[in-house]
């Protein structure tokens, strides 16, 4: 059973949206056709254009907002040409100076405000409050440039075009059929923008036509309403417009037009026309700039979430980098404690096992030597190779410490290698405990030591730090962890020339990343402390 359709789904099907497209690309590749269709259309739309509208404005502007400048001259033609049948129809004098200015100026100013305007390039989008206040305001200027001519050349018995209240009425007339002309035709002429006419769409429309509907039919039963209640008729264009962005705004002041129209040729309107053609200019633009706004930020909600999306990737990217580097890290620093590992046993199996022959060989050399003079030689060889010893027992311990094997972290950092390696460097060594530093595994307790190891070897091969504290803090952590805290502080003399630059040292950097842990570096006066943080089997491999 095929599913239902969604509530948001498009009512024109792609073949009608495409087949609008091609008329249009019809139009402005043709120019005889564009002229007879434009000169057609403006002729029915002159007989269907009252009081409330000149709906052959609303065409002129979208005419010449749509089609390429190159193509103009076709529109002129089929406007010219409309307009000479009907004089001829109507036994209007064709070369008379009133019906020229009448029927060639119109379309001159508004080729020269949408010229000026949008310029020789392809037609401005309407889908963004620029753009369709850029619409909005070549037809407002074009209007208010025609609006002086019509009225002092416009004949009229009834004297209600007489003076500025006459151009404010062609002004309005022509404004209210830009309105409702002009971006419908942008609307149609964009397959784009026929695919957003859903359903959602239709049904706010059709609520705000039965909201308006209702206003006009509570002002027809009750005249002194009129002026409480009449602007409810037109407020419902907001909220299409806000819900339905541009595209439910043109439609929406469209059907509201025609809507009064209708209801004025049926007298069901008790109310002034220039009170209506105000509201319906008023509320109408109002509604198609929030409507162009409501798009923009609908399609900037999208490019945000596009953006996020693509960040995210960037993001998942990057964690899955960030993981690669650290399975390297923890690698690599697998593979340095393991080569210190082995390279120890092979200098004590190798070295250490020669160095042992070699004194033994001279001891027994001491009981078989009489002469004064063999003896020192001797004598002096057995002290070089008690140096020797104790250089290969001192690099020893420094490669894998017996004392962290034996006694553990605690004995390893108080009175190790580490101590002897800072007091041979002039350093005050100092450490501190917190917790219980037994609870932690072997690989953790060595991952400390090669920390401190690390700050100790820099700390020695300064000429400037005079005391040094190691502290360690063992704290619980997440999931039943251990959480390992350490400070290290080197404290400089307060006489050097040049302050200790705040570096990260690589080694202690390899160490921290492989625990996925975190190290910054502070700054005391005068030096520095040195910062990890890190937690017991966060996915190391040590």
């Amino acid at each position: 059973m095929a599913a239902p359709p969604s509530p948001d789904r498009v009512i024109d099907p792609p073949r009608a949206a495409a087949a609008t497209a091609r008329v249009w690309t019809l139009l402005r590749d043709s120019g005889w056709v564009l002229a007879i269709a434009y000169g057609l259309v403006w002729t029915g739309l002159v007989q269907v254009s009252h009081l409330l509208w000149f709906l052959p404005a609303g065409l002129r502007l979208g005419s010449l907002w749509l089609t390429p400048t190159r193509r103009w001259h076709w529109l002129a033609l089929g406007e010219w040409t409309a307009l000479a049948f009907a004089a001829r129809s109507n036994n209007w004098a064709l070369l008379d100076l009133r019906f020229v200015l009448m029927s060639l100026w119109p379309w001159l100013a508004y080729a020269l405000v949408v010229l000026a305007v949008r310029g020789r390039h392809s037609p401005k989008q309407i889908d963004d409050p620029r753009g369709m206040l850029t619409l909005i305001g070549s037809g407002l200027l074009g209007a208010a440039l025609v609006s002086p001519v019509l009225q002092h050349y416009m004949p009229d018995e009834t004297g209600r075009l007489d003076g500025v209240a006459g151009v404010f009425a062609f002004l309005y007339g022509d404004f209210i059929g830009q309105l409702v002309l002009a971006p419908l035709m942008v609307l149609l002429a964009h397959a784009q923008s026929i695919q957003r006419l859903r359903a959602s769409l239709w049904v706010d429309v059709a609520l705000q036509l039965m909201l308006s509907l209702s206003v006009f039919w509570l002002v027809r039963a009750r005249d002194d309403l009129a002026p409480y209640v009449l602007l409810l008729a037109f407020a419902p264009i907001f909220f299409v417009a806000f819900r339905q962005g541009w595209e439910g705004a043109a439609v929406s002041v469209t059907l509201v037009g025609l809507l009064i129209e209708v209801l004025s040729e049926m007298g069901m309107v008790p109310v002034d026309m220039r009170v209506l053609q105000l509201a319906l200019a008023v509320v109408g633009g109002g509604g198609l700039v929030l409507g162009a706004a409501s798009s923009e930020l609908r399609r900037s909600h999208q490019r945000l979430a596009q953006r996020h999306g693509e960040l995210g990737l960037m993001n998942r990217t990057l964690s899955d980098a960030a993981a690669e580097l650290r399975n390297i890290s923890q690698r690599l620093v697998r593979l340095e404690e393991q080569g210190q590992r082995e390279l120890a046993l092979e200098l004590d199996y190798e070295l250490g096992r020669s160095i042992h022959a070699l004194s033994t060989r001279i001891s027994l050399a001491f009981r078989d030597v009489r002469d004064d003079q063999m003896l020192r030689l001797l004598e002096s060889m057995r002290e070089q190779v008690r140096e020797m010893q104790e250089s290969l027992r001192r690099v020893l311990r420094q490669l894998r410490p017996q004392a962290l094997d034996t006694h553990g972290l605690r004995e390893a950092l108080s009175f190790g290698p580490l101590r002897d390696m800072a007091e041979d460097a002039g350093i005050d060594y100092d450490t501190a405990f917190g917790g219980r530093i037994e609870l932690l595994s072997d690989d953790t307790q060595t991952t400390v030591y090669r920390i401190c190891q690390a700050a100790v070897r820099d700390a020695s091969r300064s000429q400037s730090i005079r005391r040094m504290l190691l502290r360690v803090d063992v704290l619980p952590g997440r999931d039943d962890r251990l959480q390992v805290q350490m400070q290290i502080d080197l404290e400089a003399t307060p006489f050097q020339e040049f302050p200790i630059e705040p570096n990260p040292l690589a080694a202690i950097t390899d160490r921290v990343l492989a625990q996925q842990g975190s190290y910054w570096i502070e700054l005391l006066s005068p030096g520095i402390r040195h910062r990890i943080q890190f937690e017991e089997g966060g996915d190391s491999l040590l």
